[in-house]
């Protein structure tokens, strides 16, 4: 898990690299040549730009220190997966485009798509209590139903445990009774592999049959996955790839595990190419029935109206798969992670594609992968940045409106594609949806705003934007969805007002406020100037030319009141000196970020520790500034974020524990100017400065602490010790 500081420079769900300013080691191999499978029309359409990706791949993967890959897609007739780096890195066993992995929580795609087989089959039932099926698994505190262990509501199973020993399905299964249940049942997402173990043993006990066995005869046969089976550790198994871990900067093979406790919720192995089709078979409706298909993508709500999944339900969780939209479409999503291991799944179905991944080094960023790879296969962006924590505008009172017409188009568009119908055709239940959102973005209330899309507010944002798309569709026809896919809500709702105005008839009730209307036209024009071609073609990296790019940029954007936020790609850059040159354009560009102000701050303190940074800074960007100014600006945009007393105290306490004393000290030496009465900073600073043997420097620290807060037991204990 990240700390506040990390998601400083890289943002949330980014690398799980450490921040700062220390160089990346070179990994040390001699890449072999990758390897490819290739199905595809006699004229390869995409050989260019899997050109591209392979270069790109490589330096990521060198970038982050990873053994090996293998990814691939399919798209519509067109088959591609590819090997990179080292299946085996000591023997020097090229990965493939075979190459077995462990799949980790992929495998709970399978056991959903199984349990909802068996309620077709009428083996089972979605609301019956597990110990329906499961009559060894005691009794909880209230009772949990299979839809809920499959949607994570069950109340948060744990102790299926992880080790180097073999167990079988019972024995997890008798773990897991050692722990009660944390909440009640459907009331609160929480996610689990035990929740899933017991699924998985309770299709054994149903069936007859080993879960692994089930799985072969009634999924992975039929769709021809011969490469994947459940994994085993005494069992040969061809090409199965080693594990390994980065620590210390150093690649180091894994500790022995046995994954036999995750068997239900990711105990599989296979292969990329069986990852694919295993994502077709899935998309043709050939493992299950349409209405099991509609309700493996149908979102559950818990019993307090809020949709089940990842963050507040932005990326719901349906039977073993996570759904979100991406760019107004509907994706579908599992990934899988264990030590050693690191999967992903994505399916489009409205684009008939499917991208697999697999690594097996825990740590990769697999986004990157993904992301590079869907830009180059469908020509459009993977994010469009004017996204809430990633849009940029001038005025950010506009906020709520700003994840007001994210919402409404993501959520809105994607039920249509999903549904082929508006949420809702009510006059009446439309008119109130229309005017919850006129009132909350009038009101400025981020909290309405926030549940305008949830049950517990009727869904109204999904009932909006669902029939603003089937408007669109009316009038424009299916292809025009190609361009908000490309451009966004702004293309969204200014395409719907300008069809309102259009029709002198069009219902007051399905409309925008005169204000809404006439400021998204305006943030049309800025947008279509500022997201252009050259702009959605942007691909950030440490080999940019920062002075070209920014150049480009600033001309863009001039006078803009919305344009694109690069935010995230400038700060994830780490090799010096580009570092410093991407951190000054993230400034520069959105000087009223406070991520982008505290990071320039943190980057101007740490410049200055060492006359090596200082020349390489000054080549680099110029002067040093104080950084004062930066954190403060920081501070009143945010108070509770990057340049709070909390979030600079822990970067420092990090930094301090991994040896980076200088680069803490720098920290905390501002970090006391900044928040004078903060006795935690300043006890902070007391021991940093032990740490470096300057005991007089220590006890001034400790009694400003003191001071600031009489009660602090550490400095008072530390002044008694270094009090003669």
């Amino acid at each position: 898990m990240q700390t506040p500081w990390q998601d400083l420079r890289y943002g949330a769900r980014k690398s799980l690299k450490n921040p700062g300013f220390a160089l990346v080691v070179a990994l040390t191999l001699l890449w072999p040549s990758a390897t490819a499978i290739s199905q595809s029309p006699a004229t390869d359409k995409y050989a260019d730009k899997l050109r591209l990706f392979e270069e790109f791949a490589r330096r990521q993967m060198e970038k982050d220190k990873t053994p090996g890959i293998t990814i691939g897609f399919y798209k519509d007739d067109y088959t591609w997966v590819k090997g990179f780096g080292y299946a085996d890195l000591e023997n020097k066993v090229p990965a493939t485009a075979n190459s077995a992995y462990r799949l980790a929580s992929i495998t709970k795609t399978f056991t959903g798509v199984a349990i909802l087989q068996l309620v077709e089959k009428g083996k089972m039932k979605l609301d019956e209590e597990i110990q329906t099926y499961l009559p060894y698994y005691p009794k909880q505190k209230c009772p949990v139903t299979v839809r809920q262990l499959l949607t994570h509501v069950g109340g948060g199973q744990e102790g299926s445990g992880l080790g180097p020993e073999y167990v079988t399905p019972r024995q997890v299964v008798e773990r897991i009774a050692k722990y009660p249940i944390q909440t009640e049942p459907g009331t609160k997402f929480i996610y689990t592999t035990s929740g899933y173990n017991l699924l998985g043993a309770a299709i054994e006990e149903v069936t007859g049959q080993s879960f692994g066995d089930y799985l072969r005869e009634n999924i992975w046969r039929p769709l021809g996955m011969s490469d994947t089976r459940m994994n085993s550790e005494r069992e040969l198994i061809v090409n199965r790839v080693r594990g390994y871990i980065v620590e210390n900067g150093q690649v180091k093979n894994i500790p022995f595990i046995d994954v036999s406790s995750r068997f239900g919720g990711g105990g599989a192995i296979g292969t990329v190419p069986d990852l694919l089709k295993w994502g077709r078979g899935v998309d043709a409706g050939k493992m299950l029935a349409k209405e099991s298909v509609e309700l493996m993508y149908t979102p559950v709500a818990t019993t307090g109206g809020r949709w089940i999944g990842i963050s507040d339900g932005e990326w719901y969780y349906t039977p073993g798969w996570l759904q979100f939209p991406l760019n107004g479409q509907c994706a579908l999503w599992n990934d899988g992670g264990q030590i050693g291991t690191n999967t992903a799944l994505l399916r489009i179905p409205s684009k008939n594609l499917v991208i697999a991944f697999a690594s097996n080094q825990q740590e990769v960023n697999r986004m990157a992968y993904l992301r590079r790879l869907y830009e180059l296969i469908t020509d459009e962006p993977f994010a469009i940045p004017f996204q809430p924590r990633l849009v940029y505008a001038k005025d950010r009172t506009a906020e709520p409106l700003r994840e007001a017409l994210r919402t409404t188009f993501n959520y809105g568009a994607m039920h249509y594609e999903r549904a082929g119908r508006p949420f809702a055709a009510d006059a009446r239940e439309l008119a109130a949806a229309f005017a919850y959102f006129n009132q909350s973005v009038a009101a400025g209330s981020m909290q309405a705003v926030n549940d305008g899309r949830q049950p517990v507010a009727q869904n109204v944002f999904i009932k909006v934007g669902s029939w603003m798309a089937a408007k669109l569709r009316e009038k424009h026809g299916a292809e025009r969805a190609g361009r908000y896919h490309a451009m966004g809500e702004i293309a969204f709702f200014a395409d719907y007002v300008e069809l309102c105005r259009a029709e002198e008839k069009w219902p007051r009730e399905q409309r925008f406020s005169e204000a809404v209307e006439k400021l998204l036209l305006k943030w049309d024009e800025d947008w279509s100037r500022a997201w252009n071609g050259e702009a959605r073609r942007v691909a950030i990296t440490a080999e940019t030319d920062f002075d070209a790019l920014g150049e480009k940029l600033k001309r863009a954007f001039a006078n803009a009141e919305v344009y694109p936020n690069f935010i995230d790609a400038l700060l994830s850059v780490q090799e010096r000196p580009q570092s410093f040159k991407a951190s000054k354009l993230a400034v520069d560009l959105y000087p009223q970020h406070p991520r982008t102000t505290a990071v320039w701050g943190a980057t101007l303190a740490l410049a200055d520790t060492s006359e090596e940074r200082r020349e390489m800074f000054k080549k680099a960007v110029g002067a040093i500034e104080s950084p004062l100014e930066y954190f403060k600006k920081s501070l009143a945009l945010n108070p509770d974020g990057l340049a709070s007393a909390r979030t600079l105290h822990q970067a420092a306490r990090d930094w301090a524990s991994q040896k980076r004393v200088d680069d803490a000290l720098a920290l905390l030496k501002v970090a006391v100017e900044l928040h004078p009465k903060s006795a935690q900073l300043y006890d902070a600073l007391g021991d940093v400065y032990q740490q470096k043997g300057q005991k007089e420097l220590a006890r001034q620290a400790y009694e400003k602490a003191v001071e600031a807060d009489p009660n602090f037991e550490h400095s008072k204990e530390m002044l008694k010790k270094l009090t003669p």
